[in-house]
């Protein structure tokens, strides 16, 4: 398995898993006062969601710095995407002489499918020699259910929907991002079957 010395997400996702329409119907919001508001507590509850559970929800292109190529690559914050025009996968590395070059995707296969997904030499091949270096290699790839909010699983998109209902309803008591230890069980309940662990 590989580690990584830094994980960065290089785009932020277009669209969040809840709509605003779906939160205010949730909350059962009439007025658009509170609209900007509401929007900001459904970004919270995304990366709250996000980090408990390790994923990616909607489509975010990531970057990961390593300080070698080793053995197969393991690519964080699950699932790798499949949807057209978010499969490119790029390795860039520093050769032994020092200088940094872009590893032809021929030279490397990408399991999309595995949780997490992985990149790794071709059959019978080895990864070409490299300097072990701090952030030596870079490689970024495309990660999230899909493009829309409606291609992440419903017992996330309920969770980020109870978030938001407590939060709003708890304005002037609690600070967007925690959670009370009732809602806490609810929301683990709903989002157990989708954890699936640590790749460190």
């Amino acid at each position: 398995m590989s580690t990584y010395n830094s994980l960065i997400r290089v785009t932020q996702p277009a669209v969040e898993p809840v709509t605003l329409a779906e939160a205010k119907s949730h909350l059962r919001v009439d007025s658009n006062d509170s609209d900007a508001e509401i929007m900001a507590m459904v970004q919270a509850a995304r990366e709250w969601v996000e980090t408990y559970l390790d994923r990616t929800l909607v489509h975010t292109q990531w970057a990961m710095r390593m300080e070698e190529l080793g053995d197969e690559i393991d690519l964080p914050r699950p699932p790798v995407a499949t949807a057209s025009g978010y499969t490119s996968v790029s390795v860039t590395y520093t050769l032994p002489t020092g200088e940094t070059t872009t590893l032809p995707t021929e030279s490397y296969r990408v399991d999309r499918y595995s949780t997490p997904g992985e990149i790794y030499p071709p059959y019978a091949s080895t990864w070409p020699p490299n300097r072990e270096d701090e952030n030596a290699v870079v490689v970024t790839w495309w990660g999230g259910y899909g493009a829309s909010g409606k291609d992440v699983p419903a017992s996330i998109r309920h969770a980020i929907l109870m978030l938001i209902g407590f939060w709003f309803e708890n304005r002037s008591s609690v600070l967007v991002g925690s959670i009370s230890k009732q809602l806490e069980f609810a929301v683990e309940s709903l989002l157990s079957t989708q954890k699936w662990g640590s790749y460190r």
